[in-house]
């Protein structure tokens, strides 16, 4: 297994640059970029560069030499703070390491602005997200939620999901 110096390059932090992958806080500059990996109208990527506009979120990416691969959010004002809120890798990119490099980037970033724990629900069903996260060394914290909330689907269509998730934690290292 690579060492996560190896699969993840920070820029601007100091850390290990690779080509393969790198991960950093996304910018008005990328939301073109972002745009075209989201549903039509649904206008996700402008919603949260204006949250982390505002100190509500901080939004980052995974790029491949200027591929996005996937993103996430850092979720700041939340009931569980920091939550970290949003995974998502782009199909293509799943199992090479974006999901992970994500992660271990928000766990920093959680970090280094003076949190100890950092927080996450996942869905019941979604068995590959929980594998990542336990393997990430997250653990079931309760409670158990449902939630019902709309969203736009693939096709421009706003639709309805019910999800029920668990909360899961992870002791941040100093």
């Amino acid at each position: 297994m690579l060492g996560l110096g190896t699969l993840i390059g920070v820029e601007g932090e100091g850390g290990r640059m690779t080509p393969e992958l790198v991960v950093r806080q996304c910018t008005d500059g990328d939301l073109a970029a972002l745009e075209e990996t989201e549903p039509p109208r649904s206008g996700i990527a402008r919603h949260l560069l204006h949250q982390q506009a505002a100190g509500n979120i901080v939004y980052a990416a995974a790029w491949r030499d200027h591929l996005l691969l996937g993103t996430v959010v850092l979720d700041l004002r939340s009931d569980y703070t920091p939550e970290l809120k949003h995974l998502f890798v782009q199909e293509a990119a799943r199992g090479a390491g974006a999901g992970t490099a994500l992660c271990v980037w928000t766990e920093r970033h959680a970090t280094r602005a003076g949190f100890d724990k950092l927080y996450l629900g996942v869905g019941v069903e979604n068995h590959g997200a929980r594998r990542l996260y336990q393997r990430l060394g997250f653990t079931f914290a309760g409670p158990t939620t449902t939630t019902t909330y709309q969203y736009v689907d693939n096709d421009g269509h706003k639709q309805w999901a019910t999800e029920t998730d668990d909360m899961f934690e992870k002791a941040l290292a100093e």
